[in-house]
C-alpha cells in the first residue's frame, strides 16, 4: 500500500514511529481482522496464547499492554487497582505498510490542529514528599535498593489528539512513538507515545534491552549543555542508579537466554532529546532455543527501569505507596511479527513513558513522569526531575493571554458583567489559566467606581492570574 491509502487514518490503527535523525521506517497497522483485550488479570495469558497462535496462522500483532497486566506474570503481585483502561489491547493485522520518518507527516493532520495546557500534577508537592520518605523508608529497612516513584498528572486538549501527535513528534524526536485509536466504543482512545527508551526488541534469536536511567535538564547554551553531559555521565549516583536496573535486566534476560549470551555491550552512555539528556546502557543476549517473543515478554514484564530493585518487591512497593493505576504509563506499546518458517516472529516493544491517554470526546489527556528513587535521593530534586521530563509537552507552546472587552454604563455599571466573568471562567479553565473570580470583579470595580460616562473597558488575563484592566473611550456608534 502507498501513502495516498490513507487519505484519513481509520480507527482502530497502531502507528509505531521513529522519529529520530535517521530514524527507522515507521509501521501503520489497519484494518485489523480482530482486536483482543484483556481486562482482568485472568484473561492475560489467554489473551497472549491467541496472539502467539495469531503469529503461527501469519498475522501481526500491535498494540499495547498496561503497568498492571504486571501481575498476570508475578502471582505473588497484589491484583492491581480498577482501571478503565485495559490490561491488554492488540489488533491482529494481516499486513502492515513502512512508511519512512520524513513521509510520516504526509498521514497526519495539521499539527497547529490541536491545543495542550501545561501538565497538572495530580499530587501536590506535601504528598509526594511523604510518598519519596516512603519508599526510603523501605530502602532503609533493607527492603529494596531503588524504586521508580511515579505520580500522575492531568493536562487540558483541544483539537485532534492527532494534530497533538503531528506537534509533539517534531519537538520529542522519540526513537520509540507510537499512535493508537482503539476504535469507537464506550472505552475508545488514542494514545500518544513519545517514548525515547527501547524495552526489548527480538531480531530473529538476538535480544536487545536498553534500560534508560539517569536525567539531566539541557544546558541553556552550547558550552553548558556539553558540560552537563560529562557532569552526567561522570555522577556517581546516576551510575550507581542505571547499575542496578542493568543488573536487575541482566537477571531478567537470563529467564529466557542461552546459557553465557547475556551481555553488556555498552554501559552510562549518554543520549540528548530537545529538553534533556538521558543515560543508557545496553543488555543483550541470545534467546534459548523453544522460546520465542511472548515469553521474553512475560519474562521481562514490566520494564526493569520503571519499577526498580530487587523488582517484586518493588512493585509491592508501588503498590503500597502509589494507591492507582499507572495504565498505560509505564506499560509497553509494540508489535509481535507474523511467524514465518525460520523465525517464531520478531518483536519490539518501547518503555510507555512520555505517553499520554485520551479517551474519545474528552478535553483533558492523562499521562504520568516520575524517577528512581534510591536512599540519598533529595526530594525537590526528583520533584524537579518528574517535571522536566514533561518538559517536551510545553516546549513549543506558544504564550498567550485571555481578553474580555466589556462596555460600562455610567447608571448600570458593566453590562452582561456576569455573563463575561462565566466566559472568562470557562475560557479560564480550558486553557488552564488561574482565575480568581473575586479578584477580578474586585479590580474591575476599582477601575471603573470613579467613571462618570460609557467606556470600553478591556480585562487582560494572563496563564498565572494576573490581571490588567484598560479603560478607553467608547468607540463611535455606528451609523
Amino acid at each position: 500500500m502507498t501513502l495516498q491509502c490513507f487519505p484519513q487514518l481509520r480507527a482502530p490503527f497502531v502507528l509505531l514511529d521513529d522519529a529520530r535523525d535517521s530514524g527507522a521506517a515507521a509501521r501503520l497497522y489497519v484494518d485489523p481482522v480482530r482486536v483482543i483485550v484483556a481486562r482482568d488479570v485472568p484473561e492475560v495469558a489467554p489473551a497472549l496464547e491467541a496472539i502467539r497462535a495469531a503469529q503461527r496462522d501469519g498475522l501481526h500483532a500491535a498494540g499495547f499492554l498496561s503497568y498492571e497486566a504486571g501481575a498476570a506474570f508475578e502471582r505473588v503481585l497484589p491484583d492491581p487497582s480498577p482501571s478503565e483502561t485495559p490490561l491488554l489491547w492488540f489488533g491482529l493485522f494481516e499486513r502492515f505498510t513502512e512508511i519512512a520518518p520524513d513521509d510520516v507527516p504526509a498521514i497526519l493532520p495539521d499539527p497547529a490542529g490541536a491545543w495542550s495546557g501545561v501538565p497538572e500534577p495530580v499530587i501536590d508537592r506535601t504528598t509526594y514528599d511523604a510518598k519519596l520518605a516512603a519508599v526510603q523508608a523501605h530502602i532503609a529497612a533493607g527492603d529494596l535498593y531503588q524504586a521508580n516513584l511515579t505520580h500522575a498528572a492531568h493536562m487540558s486538549v483541544r483539537g485532534a489528539p492527532l494534530s497533538l501527535y503531528a506537534r509533539l513528534r517534531g519537538t520529542a524526536r522519540a526513537g520509540f512513538g507510537a499512535l493508537i485509536d482503539t476504535g469507537p466504543g464506550p472505552d475508545g482512545m488514542t494514545i500518544l507515545s513519545l517514548s525515547p527508551e527501547l524495552f526489548f526488541a527480538l531480531d530473529g534469536t538476538t535480544l536487545t534491552c536498553r534500560p534508560m536511567k539517569g536525567t539531566a535538564r539541557r544546558g541553556a547554551d552550547v558550552r553548558a549543555d556539553a558540560a552537563i553531559v560529562v557532569e552526567l555521565a561522570r555522577d556517581p549516583k546516576q551510575r550507581a542508579e542505571n547499575l542496578m536496573i542493568v543488573d536487575l535486566m541482566r537477571n531478567d534476560l537470563s529467564r529466557v537466554a542461552r546459557a553465557g549470551t547475556v551481555a553488556v555491550p555498552t554501559l552510562f552512555a549518554v543520549e540528548t532529546y530537545p529538553t534533556v539528556h538521558q543515560m543508557v546502557s545496553t543488555v543483550t543476549a541470545e534467546i534459548a532455543p523453544d522460546t520465542d517473543a511472548i515469553d521474553v515478554l512475560a519474562a521481562l514484564f514490566p520494564c526493569g527501569s520503571i519499577t526498580g530493585a530487587p523488582k517484586i518487591a518493588a512493585m509491592q512497593a508501588i503498590a503500597e505507596i502509589e494507591r492507582g493505576p499507572r495504565g498505560v504509563y509505564t506499560g509497553a506499546i509494540g508489535r509481535f511479527d507474523a511467524a514465518t518458517e525460520d523465525k517464531s516472529g520478531d518483536a519490539m516493544f518501547n518503555v510507555a513513558i512520555r505517553t499520554l491517554t485520551v479517551p474519545h470526546g474528552a478535553e483533558q489527556a492523562r499521562l504520568g513522569a516520575g524517577g528512581g528513587i534510591v536512599a540519598d535521593s533529595r526530594s525537590a530534586e526528583e520533584w524537579d526531575e518528574a517535571r522536566a521530563k514533561t518538559d517536551f509537552l510545553t516546549r513549543d507552546v506558544r504564550s498567550f493571554d485571555l481578553i474580555e472587552t466589556m462596555a460600562f454604563d455610567p447608571e448600570y455599571g458593566i453590562v452582561l458583567l456576569e455573563r463575561h466573568l462565566k466566559r472568562l471562567t470557562e475560557s479560564a479553565h480550558a486553557f488552564g489559566f488561574s482565575f480568581d473570580r473575586h479578584a477580578v470583579r474586585n479590580e474591575l470595580q476599582a477601575a471603573t467606581f470613579r467613571l462618570r460616562d460609557a467606556r470600553k473597558v478591556r480585562l487582560v488575563l494572563s496563564p498565572g492570574g494576573a490581571v490588567a484592566v484598560e479603560v478607553a473611550p467608547m468607540p463611535p456608534a455606528r451609523d
